[in-house]
């Protein structure tokens, strides 16, 4: 039996179905749908029954939305696009899903449902392709096609079957990069879907000013960084625009800004690349950077891509790396790649542009 199967989900009819207009039903608020239904003569509170329909329903169609007066239902389905909708979903044999999600401009991005721990996390996407383009990584490998907008960066959680507990921004993109949809999205999860920002993490490689934001204006948002190397050197090597966009001294510098604002604890993540970043001087002089910082270090065992020809760390190698860690006083510990079957694990998420890509 193979590891994974593929199956087409029409979660939302396709677009060649839809009649396309102005707007999808996520781009508006809770005040925008409040203020369209007073538009059409109807009581504010009619926002916050397809608001529940959406988001503790998981229900994204107005025909089934029971408790709308049958002619509004109809009004809602006439005057909004379908929006985005999943074309093609992959199981991985560790239960893991990638989602194929489908714009309405016709590109397409991925996103990935994982079960840990007996709930369910999501990673999202926050751009179409990757201006970073980082040598290990699939999702830069076709550069930056645009930014997606708030409302696309929520259907792919409010598509998700089940309904996840838990966001990572951490799929397709630079969120710092997309600053005003990721903080637009992450608010209405709060605020419309009842999601904490407890249980949002955003992933970054690191952007000049956008951490200290990050502090100040969501700061119960967990921090992860994609460091991946410990010294400016190596970063320049393995992350050439990362690193020529932040030097490694001033993100930990930013870093330390950060916690001392918010108190949070840092997880830095770590892809483990055979004989490039792995060594045990390499160990030493991560523990060295990270010290004085609250922190987790994650070491990511590398996942194969088309787009590099690293290979991943011997096993016995990650655990001699992780000892010296945690000989050093750090919190350190190896990540289990989920996704791999279905090439969804960490650094495999790649944006689709058509159906033959």
């Amino acid at each position: 039996m193979p590891p994974y199967f593929v199956f087409v989900e029409s979660l939302q009819a396709p677009q060649s179905l839809c009649k396309i207009l102005s707007v999808n039903i996520l781009e508006l608020s809770r005040e925008g749908l409040s203020s369209w239904f007073e538009g059409f003569g109807e009581k504010p509170f009619r926002a916050n029954q397809v608001i529940r329909w959406i988001w503790e329903k998981s229900i994204l169609d107005p025909e089934k939305m029971t408790d709308l007066p049958e002619n509004l239902r109809k009004t809602i389905k006439e005057y909004f696009s379908c929006g985005p909708y999943v074309e093609k979903t992959a199981v991985s044999y560790d239960r893991s899903v990638k989602l194929l999600v489908r714009l309405e401009d016709g590109n397409a991005i991925e996103s990935v449902l994982m079960r840990t721990a007996g709930h369910v996390t999501i990673c999202v996407s926050t751009q179409v392709g990757c201006p970073l383009s980082c040598t290990f990584c699939q999702s830069g490998s076709t550069g930056l096609e645009r930014n997606l907008e708030s409302s696309e960066i929520l259907y792919q959680v409010a598509l998700a079957r089940p309904k996840p507990r838990n966001v990572v921004f951490m799929g397709v993109g630079e969120p710092m990069l997309n600053w005003a949809n990721f903080k637009e999205s992450a608010l209405r999860l709060q605020n419309e879907a009842g999601m904490s920002q407890r249980h949002m993490t955003i992933s970054t490689v690191g952007i000049p000013g956008m951490i200290t934001r990050l502090a100040q204006e969501l700061p119960r948002v967990n921090l992860a960084i994609s460091l991946h190397a410990p010294t400016q050197r190596l970063r320049e090597r393995i992350m050439p625009k990362a690193a020529k966009v932040m030097q490694i001294q001033k993100l930990i510098e930013e870093i330390k800004l950060y916690q001392g604002l918010t108190g949070n604890r840092i997880t830095f993540e770590y892809v483990m690349l055979d004989g490039v970043n792995d060594g045990l001087d390499s160990a030493d002089t991560l523990a060295d950077i990270t010290d004085g910082i609250t922190s987790l270090i994650n070491l990511i065992p590398y996942n194969p891509t088309d787009c590099a020809s690293y290979r991943p760390s011997n096993p016995a190698r990650i655990r001699f790396f992780l000892e010296r860690l945690r000989l050093q006083g750090r919190d350190a510990t190896v990540r289990k790649s989920l996704g791999l079957g279905v090439d969804s694990a960490c650094g495999q998420l790649r944006a689709r542009r058509s159906n033959d890509e």
